[in-house]
C-alpha cells in the first residue's frame, strides 16, 4: 500500500510538472533569450538616422552622381533617402536610371517592389520582389519572401481597396486554451502558404521551428529597416510571437506589440479589439508574486517607459546628425564612430499590485459571450477609412 501511494505521488508529480511553465510565471529575460532584440525594435531604441540625416544624404549623393553617373550604389542611396523623407515617386524614379545602367540587379529588383508597395501600388511591388527574389532568394535571411507574403496577407484582408485594423481580431472564447485552428492571423496564413508546399500537410497547424524563426526574423528586419512604428508590422510580429502556444510563445513580447500597434488608431473599438487581443495573450502571464497575475495597465505603464527610453536614445542621435550636419564633417564617418554598437534595454520583470479577483475581472470581460462567432464578431471591427495608399504613407515600412 506504501509503495501504490508513492507510486501515485510520483506520477501525479511527473505529470504536472510536465506542464509547470504552462501555469508558471515567465520573466522578460527569458522571452528576450529567445528572441533577442525585439523588445528593442518594439520601443525604437536601436540605431537609425534620422530626418535630417536623410535630407543631407540626398543632397550629397546628387552631387556625386553628377560626377560618377555610373556609380550604382549612389542611386541606391539615393533612391532610399528619397522613400525614407516620403517622396517614393522620386525614389522610383532615381532607381528606374540605375536599372537603365545595369538590368537584372538584385537590389535595384529588391528597392524597386519595395517603393511600390509604400507608394500603395501593391501587384506592381509583389512583381519587382519577385524578380528579385528569383535572382537571389537568400539575400536579407530572406526577408523580401515575408515581405511579399505580408503584403499578400493584407491583400486578402482589405475590403474595398480599405484596410481596418487589427487585421486579425478573433480570439478564442476560451481563455484556457490556444486553439489555432480558431484564429485567422499572419501566422496561420504562413501555416497555409506552407502546407501549400508540401506534400503532407502539417497534422497540428505548426510552422517548423526553423520556418516560424525565419518569419519573425523577416518581420524584424522590415521593422528596423523599414518602420518599426508600423501597426501591421507590429500586428504581424505579435501573431508570429505568441505562434507556439502559451508555454514556448513569447507572452509579454506580443502584448507591447499588439499595444504599440493600438496606438495608432483613435477608435475606440480598434482600441477593444486589440486590448482583447493583449487580454488573450496575457492570461496565463503571471509575475515573481506566483498566482498574480498582472493588468493591461500594468503592462502599458512598463511599454511607455521603454518608448520614452527609445525616444531618448534616438533624439539623441538626431541631435547628433543635425551638429555634424551644421559644422560641416561627414555624418556618416562620425555615425560610424560613435554609434556602431548594438544598444539594449535595461531588464524590467514583470511586478503587480493588484487584487487577485480584480485582475480576474479585468481579463473575463474580454471574454467572448458563447453566442457570438467569428463571423458576427469580426464586423465590429472599425474601418479607418484611409485608402490602402494613405495608411501605408503614414506608416512607412512593410
Amino acid at each position: 500500500m506504501k509503495r501504490f501511494t508513492l507510486f501515485l505521488i510520483f506520477t501525479f508529480s511527473t505529470f504536472f510538472s510536465g506542464f509547470s511553465c504552462f501555469w508558471d510565471y515567465d520573466t522578460i529575460e527569458m522571452e528576450r533569450m529567445q528572441f533577442p532584440d525585439v523588445i528593442e525594435l518594439i520601443s525604437g531604441k536601436f540605431l537609425r538616422h534620422s530626418q535630417e540625416f536623410y535630407q543631407w544624404r540626398i543632397e550629397d549623393r546628387e552631387l556625386k552622381l553628377q560626377k560618377y553617373p555610373d556609380s550604382l550604389y549612389l542611386y541606391n542611396d539615393l533612391a532610399v533617402a528619397y522613400s525614407k523623407v516620403g517622396n517614393d515617386k522620386k525614389a522610383i524614379e532615381i532607381i528606374k536610371r540605375k536599372e537603365r545602367i545595369k538590368p537584372n540587379d538584385y537590389t535595384t529588383y529588391a528597392n524597386l517592389g519595395t517603393f511600390y508597395i509604400h507608394n500603395g501600388q501593391l501587384s506592381l511591388g509583389i512583381e519587382y520582389i519577385d524578380k528579385a527574389i528569383k535572382i537571389n532568394p537568400d539575400a536579407h535571411f530572406g526577408r523580401e519572401i515575408y515581405q511579399r507574403y505580408l503584403v499578400e496577407y493584407v491583400m486578402q484582408k482589405m475590403k474595398n481597396e480599405k484596410i481596418t485594423l487589427p487585421l486579425s481580431s478573433e480570439v478564442s472564447r476560451n481563455f484556457d486554451r490556444f486553439p489555432r485552428y480558431k484564429l485567422d492571423n499572419f501566422y496561420t496564413f504562413l501555416v497555409n502558404k506552407y502546407n501549400s508546399k508540401i506534400e503532407i500537410p502539417l497534422q497540428k497547424d505548426l510552422l517548423p521551428k526553423e520556418e516560424l524563426d525565419k518569419a519573425i526574423k523577416g518581420v524584424m528586419g522590415m521593422m528596423k529597416f523599414g518602420n518599426y512604428n508600423s501597426p501591421v508590422l507590429l500586428e504581424a510580429l505579435g501573431d508570429l510571437l505568441m505562434a507556439n502556444g502559451w508555454k514556448k510563445g513569447a507572452r509579454q513580447l506580443a502584448a507591447r506589440a499588439y499595444f504599440k500597434a493600438s496606438y495608432h488608431s483613435k477608435q475606440t473599438e480598434t482600441i477593444r479589439l486589440y486590448e482583447q487581443k493583449v487580454a488573450y495573450v496575457l492570461y496565463h502571464q503571471y509575475t515573481k508574486k506566483k498566482g498574480d497575475r498582472f493588468t493591461i495597465k500594468e503592462l502599458e505603464k512598463l511599454l511607455k517607459e521603454e518608448i520614452a527610453e527609445g525616444v531618448k536614445y534616438s533624439e539623441k542621435i538626431r541631435r547628433d546628425e543635425i551638429n555634424w550636419i551644421q559644422s560641416g564633417v561627414n555624418p556618416e564617418k562620425e555615425f560610424a564612430k560613435k554609434y556602431y554598437r548594438k544598444p539594449s534595454l535595461g531588464v524590467r520583470i514583470q511586478e503587480t499590485n493588484s487584487i487577485n479577483v480584480d485582475v480576474e475581472n479585468h481579463y473575463q470581460k474580454y471574454k467572448l459571450n458563447e453566442k457570438n462567432n467569428r463571423k458576427s464578431f469580426s464586423k465590429d471591427t472599425v474601418s479607418l477609412n484611409k485608402s490602402f495608399k494613405n495608411l501605408v504613407k503614414e506608416h512607412k515600412g512593410f
